[in-house]
């Protein structure tokens, strides 16, 4: 639930192996940028084998090989496979939700509903372009929905922030934060299906999904 009409923007979890805030110095910067480098390379190379081969055929030794780094240097950082899930769902999380920003951002909206609406076009556009995305859908469904799930009330939140940034509401509350919450988690697994049946997004499934993303949530008397 949305507890202010105004949430600040989320910042990106800390990556593993990513040095803390205390005091580093400028000596040790190039240190730190060469951790966050290796850092993204096994990630880029996991998303790379998530897309190809699937969650279920990803090891330790197949994502250090396509990343150039030796099997003791990858547990420097991650120490196994689910780790490396779990950052590669955070990953994806955030760079959703930079694009939902600016999709809203971007957007004139006109009803309540053109911002949710938005929200869905930008999902299914992220599930098209990203096939690593869409491989953790179906290969770890449970660590999709935990690592989104933790990020919905801030995607909610960019919804709210975007609707009242153009004056459609001035105050939120707990009616619309619901229906926002209950469109979201209708939109996951409908997606994950469309794309199931159809590499492209099968549009028989897509139309069913806004026909729902269309709800009227009441409290119920």
């Amino acid at each position: 639930m949305v507890a202010s009409t105004r949430s600040p923007a989320p910042r990106p979890r800390p990556r593993p192996g990513s040095p803390g805030t205390g005091g580093g110095g400028g000596r040790r910067q190039p240190q730190q940028e060469r951790s966050r480098a290796k850092v993204d390379a096994i990630l880029d190379a996991a998303d790379g084998l998530v897309a190809e081969r699937g969650v279920e055929h990803l090891t330790t030794t197949l994502v250090a090989e396509r990343a150039g780094v030796a099997v003791g240097s990858l547990y420097q950082y991650f120490d196994g496979v689910p780790a490396i899930i779990d950052e590669l769902v955070a990953r994806h999380a955030e760079h959703y939700r930079a694009q939902l920003h600016d999709a809203l951002a971007a957007k004139r909206l006109t009803r309540k509903r053109d911002a949710a609406n938005t929200a869905l076009d930008a999902l299914i556009d992220y599930y098209r372009t990203q096939p690593g995305f869409r491989g953790l859908w179906r290969g770890a469904p449970r660590a999709m929905g935990a690592g989104f799930g933790a990020a919905g009330d801030a995607l909610v939140a960019l919804v709210i922030d975007a609707l009242v940034d153009q004056g459609l509401v001035t105050t939120i509350d707990d009616d619309l934060a619901r229906e926002l919450e209950v469109q979201w988690a209708v939109a996951a697994p409908l997606i994950e299906l469309a794309f199931r049946r159809d590499p492209a997004g099968d549009p028989t499934v897509l139309a069913h999904l806004r026909r729902l993303w269309d709800l009227d949530v009441r409290p119920v008397a």
